[in-house]
């Protein structure tokens, strides 16, 4: 499996260089993408391209089940001064989950979305959102992102503008929406909560495991 994703990387980068007329990457330039991206990640990736799940159309990608409203995604900014494909580090680990909660949740009958709203992964049972998904490629950037989403546990004020604030959109997203359970994941690393909404609270996050992945 990870043979394959490797030569499908290959493709999106000569996709992308030959839409932004970039030269061939070196071998240097894959080193470093394998040494950025785990052996399981990229394995992972792998097993959702040979069962369709992940569709790529050229340096961009969708999803199987998705709607077409949504996507195609990007695997690579542009970034003139480097002249080589950028690639968007999040992306691979947010499919790479998506792969995984496929598997997981489909036989159970709960519905999976990528990109919910401000989400970045979502479960659903006959329409009910019971959980939420946010996904970093690094482990200290998700612990920076839950610890600022703990902040307005006690209260959320909805009239302040959260752009370029990202725990409090999180933050809005979870007291409007009301899942059951929210989940954090980054290369290595994952941490599960099950959300209340007592009184007095926007709401509240506590350590849990959720049954259904």
């Amino acid at each position: 499996m990870i043979e394959k994703f490797n030569q499908h990387f290959k493709d999106w980068v000569s996709s992308a260089c030959k839409d932004w007329d970039y030269p061939e990457p070196s071998d240097e330039y894959f080193a470093r993408v394998h040494r950025r991206l785990p052996e399981g990640l990229r394995v992972s990736l792998g097993l959702g391209l040979k069962e369709g799940l992940i569709i790529s159309q050229g340096r961009t990608f969708t999803l199987k089940g998705l709607s077409p409203k949504k996507g195609p995604y990007n695997w690579f900014s542009r970034y003139s001064s480097a002249k080589e494909p950028a690639p968007n580090w999040e992306y691979f680990v947010q499919v790479a989950e998506f792969v995984r909660l496929y598997h997981v949740t489909t036989a159970k009958g709960l519905i999976l979305t990528f990109e919910d709203d401000l989400m970045d992964l979502a479960l659903y049972l006959n329409d009910k959102l019971v959980v939420c998904c946010e996904v970093k490629e690094r482990a200290s950037h998700l612990q920076k992102l839950i610890k600022g989403i703990k902040v307005y546990q006690q209260s959320i004020n909805f009239t302040v503008v959260d752009r370029g604030n990202d725990p409090l959109r999180k933050a809005k997203y979870i007291a409007k929406r009301r899942p059951k359970y929210f989940c954090g994941v980054a290369i290595g690393v994952r941490f599960e909560y099950q959300v209340s909404y007592p009184e007095g609270y926007a709401f509240q996050l506590a350590k849990d495991v959720i049954p259904w992945i």
